[in-house]
């Protein structure tokens, strides 16, 4: 069973982080494509619908499959008051409740709610609501449903990891979000 679950958290948490690092590249491209809209409006006086979309279609993309590489590395928002001073057993049932009471629920209403949304927009092919904006609307809607597969996954691996520490893996404690990062441990030294 321990296997199991170290490998499944494992797989996920590795597919998580190639993400990630793919994903952050485009960051660079929103940057760049932003910049160039700016000039051409401003400079030249040229404005394309489907330019100015396709910045705002990718911070949208980067935003919505990196959220479970923020999971992964512990960089989404917590409150931090009391969290880093519990016992790594407080801290990990913690985690594995607020993965099954909060997290995992809201995927779920969310994905269910979406659905809908995003099947109704493939039925059509849905495209720009902008005249020459960006064909494949549908595609772009479809990033809620990746979204929501995407930090299940990765919710689910928090949640095994989190077995894993209670049965006394050392590894699985060495780990977001059960660990302590470096420089809060050196801090509680001193």
């Amino acid at each position: 069973m321990a296997r199991a679950l170290r490998g499944f958290a494992l797989f996920i948490d590795k597919m998580n982080a190639t993400l990630g690092r793919y994903l952050s590249g485009l960051v660079w491209a929103i940057a760049i494509v932003c910049a160039i809209v700016v000039v051409l409006r401003y400079v030249f006086l040229i404005s394309f619908t489907w330019l100015q979309e396709l910045y705002v279609w990718i911070h949208a993309v980067v935003f919505l499959a990196a959220a479970s590489f923020a999971m992964l590395v512990n960089a989404h928002v917590r409150v931090d008051i009391l969290y880093n001073r519990w016992s790594l057993k407080t801290r990990t049932i913690v985690e594995i409740l607020g993965a099954v009471v909060f997290t995992l629920p809201w995927l779920i209403v969310l994905a269910f709610l979406t659905w809908p949304f995003v099947l109704d927009s493939w039925k059509i092919l849905e495209g720009s609501a902008q005249p020459n904006g960006m064909p494949g609307v549908y595609l772009f809607r479809s990033m809620l449903l990746v979204f929501c597969a995407l930090m299940t996954l990765q919710c689910l691996a928090i949640i095994a990891r989190g077995i894993l520490v209670l049965t006394g893996d050392r590894d699985a404690a060495n780990t977001p979000p059960y660990a302590i990062p470096v420089a809060e441990a050196a801090s509680k030294t001193h």
